[in-house]
């Protein structure tokens, strides 16, 4: 009876501890097939996991085999680096002028966000606003308008606006 016990409880903990070694197999081959490019003879350009051609599966089995051999996902990403040449990464690297790839996109769209405000500023910005922009520059300005007649009709104005009152 101890003996079926023991067995039992050896093949539980057998269970139990090969579970995790999978899942972290997989996790590792996940990463790998994530980290490198499919190198088919189509020139698909897709990434190693969202490939499904022939090639790809081939390239998965070598994988497996060296993850199985004990290699380290670096080690195998720098094997393959070694052998094909930074193509074969999904992402580029994060240093030297890789790191331009980075940055750019965000660059740009700081930049075309800002000039999209200027832009906007400019086109909704009234026009007294501009004036007082203008005067506080020292620039000159337009003449204002003079709201009170003057010159030879104005007398005449005045005259046929009292007359128009009474």
């Amino acid at each position: 009876m101890k003996t079926i016990r023991t067995y039992t409880l050896m093949i539980a903990a057998l269970v139990l501890l090969a579970g995790p070694a999978t899942v972290w197999a997989a996790s590792q081959l996940a990463d790998l097939e994530n980290a490198l490019m499919c190198k088919c003879d189509d020139k698909c350009g897709k990434v190693l996991i969202n490939c499904t051609c022939d090639t790809s599966k081939e390239t998965r089995k070598i994988l497996t085999g060296k993850l199985d051999s004990g290699l380290t996902v670096d080690q195998i990403i720098k094997q393959y680096v070694d052998k094909y040449g930074e193509t074969i990464l999904s992402a580029p690297t994060k240093s030297g002028f890789n790191l331009s790839a980075w940055i750019m996109p965000f660059a740009a769209l700081a930049i075309g966000g800002f000039g999209v405000r200027k832009v906007i500023q400019s086109w909704v910005r009234p026009a007294k606003e501009t004036k007082k922009d203008a005067d506080a520059s020292g620039e000159e300005s337009a003449p204002e308008e003079n709201t009170t007649p003057s010159g030879k009709y104005s007398k005449r104005l005045t005259d046929e606006l009292d007359r128009l009152d009474s």
